[in-house]
């Protein structure tokens, strides 16, 4: 089961009792390249690209399946990206496995919040439906995340106009999008966690993004998008100067700026732009966006 890397442009939190509620508005692109998940035979351990972990979010989501004791495989996962990168990667895991696990196992067990008559082993809309909810869950619940697992479940460029569920997003169709590519570089890890609750940074970033949505929904366009996320990430204070001044050097492109929450680089050109733009960054990664 493959599910794609997602960026965060920028991002709006909102906070709430109940998991399914707590989430971000703000916008992203998935990319074509991202984690595919696997079960083998085992006793309930995580495996990320061949190394063993404790990954929370794998752990909630079997624990939200019911599966804790059940449990007769191990989850392997193949990442293109590492885990802490600004990547969504921690939402791949956590989406896959949910994909991965309800498609070998049942549900008897399940939590009483999630809604288990809608859960079988065939994959209609609505058995999708609460396999999102319980990986946003667990996104959710382990601060690895907020808005990751429903841009990906949705795919292609995605803004989030709400917040958690009921989902409410606008996929933007990209008019000759093949002609474009995704330009990663990553120079080290951010542990979300350390963001999103931070009641300095929430509220950085509450006001800094509140008038992005808007100017998005109205001109939703990837060089307007870019151009946003340049600002919230230079305003917010959570791009490096580093990271600033590398984004100014891809100017001639349709946009550069920080992938959140991560310190790494994200840049869409154009296919003639891409050799200068190679030649700008470090050690990029060539991508496409996935629709």
């Amino acid at each position: 089961m493959f599910i794609p890397s997602h960026i965060t442009g920028f991002f709006k939190i909102t906070r709430h009792e109940n998991l399914l509620k707590t989430g971000s508005t703000g916008a992203g692109i998935t990319l074509n390249r991202g984690v595919s998940t696997k079960l083998v035979e085992g006793s309930g351990n995580v495996y990320f690209n061949d190394e063993k972990i404790d990954l929370c979010p794998s752990k909630d989501v079997i624990h939200y399946l019911g599966l804790k004791n059940e449990l007769k495989h191990d989850i392997t996962y193949t990442s293109d990206f590492p885990l802490g990168c600004g990547m969504g990667t921690s939402g791949c895991c956590a989406l896959g496995a949910a994909y991965e696990l309800s498609s070998t196992y049942n549900f008897k067990n399940m939590q009483n919040d999630i809604d288990r008559s809608n859960l079988d082993n065939r994959k209609n809309e609505s058995d999708i439906s609460e396999l999102v909810k319980i990986a946003h869950k667990a996104e959710v619940r382990c601060n690895t995340g907020l808005g990751d697992v429903i841009a990906q479940h949705t795919k292609g460029f995605v803004i989030r106009k709400s917040p958690g569920f009921p989902i409410g997003v606008k996929s933007v169709d990209i008019k000759n999008m093949d002609d474009y590519s995704v330009l990663v570089d990553i120079f080290g890890k951010k542990e979300t966690d350390t963001v999103i609750n931070d009641p300095s940074w929430i509220e950085k970033i509450n006001n800094t993004s509140d008038e992005l949505l808007g100017k998005l929904l109205k001109k939703p366009t990837l060089e307007n998008f870019m151009e946003l996320s340049y600002y919230f990430a230079k305003n917010t204070g959570l791009a490096s100067e580093e990271i600033i001044e590398i984004c100014d050097d891809l100017r001639f492109t349709a946009g550069a700026s920080q992938a959140m929450l991560g310190n790494a680089i994200f840049c869409i050109c154009k296919d003639e732009e891409l050799n200068d733009a190679v030649s700008i960054l470090s050690n990029p990664v060539v991508c496409k966006i996935y629709k």
